[in-house]
Parts: C-alpha cells; structure tokens; sequence
C-alpha cells in the first residue's frame, strides 16, 4: 500500500467535490430531489441488483457530466439487500479483464449485472478531451475499483481518476497488483478510525475455504483521522468524510456550496458521542 506519488494524483478539489457527488448518489437513492453543481448535467442513473439468493434492484449511483468532466459515482450499504451482498466474501474470477485474479463474489455481482449498461452509457459520452472520475463509498468504493479497472481496459477513458472512500478490500493480491499496474490515477481515500476498510480481512486460511481467501487493497493510501466515537456510522459517513476533507480547502467548499444550494451534505451529526446510556446527543441530524 504505497503512498509514494500520492501528492501528484490527489486533488483537495477534486476530493471534496466527489464526497459529494456521492452524498448526492445516497439522496438519489433515498428518492430525493438530485442536486448537482452548476454546469453538470445526470446522463445516466445506475440501478444494480444487491442481495445473495434474490437480488433485488436497487438506484446505486449516476453518472453526470460537464464541460471537462465526467463523474461516475457510486453509494454505500443501505439496505438488508446491500448487507448481503457485503458479507458474500467468497471470490469469483474478475471476468472483465484477462488475467486479473479474484474480487469479492457480493461487490462482484452486483457490479456484472450493471457492467454492460454502464459501459454502453459511458461510451455514448465518450471524448477524449474529458476527464474521467470514478468514485464511491463503503460498498460504492469497491464498485469504483472494480469499475474504473473495467473502464480503464474496455473504453476509451485509459486514465481514470478513481476516489474510493472508506472502501473495503476488493480482491485478492494479484487483483491488486493488476489493478495498480493498469489504472495509476488511484486514491483510497479512508478514516484511521473507520472500521470498513480493515474489512474484509487479509487473510482467511483454511479450512475457511480448502485454499483459504486473501484479500489486499489497491495503491494509493491516503488517511485521514477524525474520531467521532461511532465506528460503523459517524466514523465511516460520507458527509463525515466531506466534512474533514473541505478542512483541507475551505474557500473552495464556501464558493461550492454557496453557489449550489442543497449540493453539499449536512454535517451535523459529525460530532463525538460523549453521553451515557439512554442518552442522545445535541444535534437533531443523528441519522444514518
């Protein structure tokens, strides 16, 4: 997990635009109102299938577009059917490019059974003098790596520039060294106090499985810390996320989000916990 090269690809403008771009992808899912910067405009809604034995569909992302950009993002976990999907740790061959090794069989399908439509929708936008950006969280932060690595092979996007926050592991040793080999412009974005990215874990030797499962993340580590108290929920939120990355610019984040109102997440709910049993905390926005 290199962080060499990290300061040439990460971008704090970039960084916080796409926490929320996919703060935006969790309202779209939540059926509201979509929001977007000015100058963009949603090309195309993704809608995956989560779960194990009865895969449901379910709004996973979109993809929007401006005058040099096109944003592909994806959410997190939010349903029983996501859940499920998050523990099918078994791993599958990664089908789209030669060679690859093996990713997690729950990110996996869910992202074959979108694959073609996604990449029909992303070639109709095909244009070389655009950039590419590929990002998700959580869960949706897997679905980018698996993504941006399909794009990268399979489309005329060869660079893309993937941000994945708080993901989890995605493959197997050689699916992370294939990974890093083709797709350079990647960063992993995670909180040193959020528990999803130590997920799944590295090593499950047999007889788990006869050869055992071994999980490894993708290049390029950038940590960031805040300890909310709450490891699955503040520690791991996107607006959480947003909320200690725009630290890092705050002119940018005050011109983006006052110039786009209802864009940018509210982050009221990241505060520590510091109560008792029983008791709430201050703010009225702690929710999921």
């Amino acid at each position: 997990m290199d962080s060499s090269g990290i300061d040439v690809i990460y971008n704090s403008e970039d960084a916080i635009l796409l926490s929320a771009m996919i703060y935006q992808s969790y309202q779209l899912f939540e059926k509201e109102p979509l929001v977007l910067p000015n100058g963009y405009s949603l090309r195309y809604t993704i809608r995956a299938l989560a779960g194990v034995e009865e895969p449901e569909s379910e709004v996973f992302g979109f993809i929007a577009e401006s005058q040099d950009k096109i944003i592909v993002v994806f959410r997190g976990t939010r349903t029983f059917k996501d859940n499920e999907s998050d523990q099918d740790l078994y791993q599958v061959p990664y089908l789209f490019v030669r060679n690859t090794g093996k990713t997690h069989r729950g990110f996996t399908c869910i992202y074959q059974s979108v694959r073609n439509d996604l990449i029909k929708a992303l070639n109709k936008l095909s244009s070389r003098s655009k950039r590419l950006f590929v990002a998700g969280h959580s869960l949706g932060g897997a679905l980018a790596v698996l993504a941006a690595f399909d794009f990268a092979v399979n489309t005329r996007f060869k660079n893309p520039f993937v941000y994945a926050y708080g993901s989890p592991r995605v493959g197997d040793p050689y699916f992370a060294s294939r990974f890093n080999q083709t797709v350079k412009k990647s960063i992993r974005i995670f909180n040193v106090h959020d528990i999803i990215p130590t997920l799944p874990a590295q090593a499950y030797p047999p007889p788990f499985t006869k050869k055992g499962l071994y999980y490894r993340h993708v290049h390029k580590k950038y940590p960031v810390s805040f300890q909310l108290n709450s490891l699955p929920v503040r520690n791991h939120e996107i607006v959480c996320y947003f909320k200690n990355l725009s630290q890092q610019n705050p002119d940018f984040t005050k011109v983006l989000c006052g110039e786009n109102p209802g864009f940018c997440p509210d982050t009221g709910l990241c505060v520590p916990f510091i109560g008792i049993c029983g008791e709430k905390t201050s703010t009225n926005n702690d929710k999921k």
